[in-house]
């Protein structure tokens, strides 16, 4: 009867966690007009979003945060940039997602197809069972690690490739204040802290 309440315990925290990922609405960016270097682009399907622009080897060029309650309008006069290829980040709370600008002559493209597209891990936690899902596009290397409150290493992952990750760790009989979990995938790595 306990595997069996214990069993269910954990597929209903597999059922909330994947109707998070389900439930959301992604934003979309909709290029609204380009004239010359200037380039208006359109977020809508969001409150809150941060957006950089990069130049081709990762230097940033440009940031800011943005809110808003209804669509978030953005004009950006590329003026001052030189020729090349530069990225659009736009970076909510659920992806992250990098657009494509280039920079010829006296005009400026923003294309509207994300170049890619990462999905943020999503963690749930009941009564110490924490759960943890990668909706993982590209299937791209995932390593997941978990340290201590003293950074030593409790649990490393190994290399995972799956397009849907789901894991579960049992961690209120570890002896730890907190645990800090660092996912890394498709060069970028998110941490989440939970006490114990």
């Amino acid at each position: 009867m306990k595997k069996i309440i214990k069993f269910s315990l954990v597929l209903v925290v597999a059922l909330i966690t994947m109707n998070v990922h389900a439930g959301t609405v992604d934003f979309t960016l909709v290029v609204k007009k380009e004239q010359g270097k200037l380039v208006t682009f359109a977020l809508d399907k969001m409150n809150k979003v941060d957006l950089s622009i990069y130049d081709a080897d990762g230097k940033i060029v440009h940031s800011e945060k943005v809110t808003s309650r209804k669509i978030i309008n953005r004009t950006y006069d590329l003026k001052a940039l030189p020729e090349g290829t530069y990225y659009l980040e736009a970076e909510s709370e659920m992806k992250i997602a990098k657009y494509k600008i280039s920079v010829v002559g006296d005009t400026a493209t923003l294309s509207d197809t994300a170049v890619s597209e990462i999905y943020k891990p999503v963690f749930g936690e009941k009564a110490g069972l924490i759960s943890l899902s990668i909706l993982n596009l590209d299937k791209s290397s995932v390593d997941i690690k978990i340290y201590d409150d003293e950074q030593n290493e409790v649990y490393a992952s190994d290399k995972l490739m799956n397009q849907n990750i789901s894991k579960f760790f049992d961690i209120k009989n570890i002896k730890s204040e907190k645990y800090i979990f660092e996912i890394t995938y498709a060069d970028k790595t998110f941490t989440k802290t939970f006490p114990n």
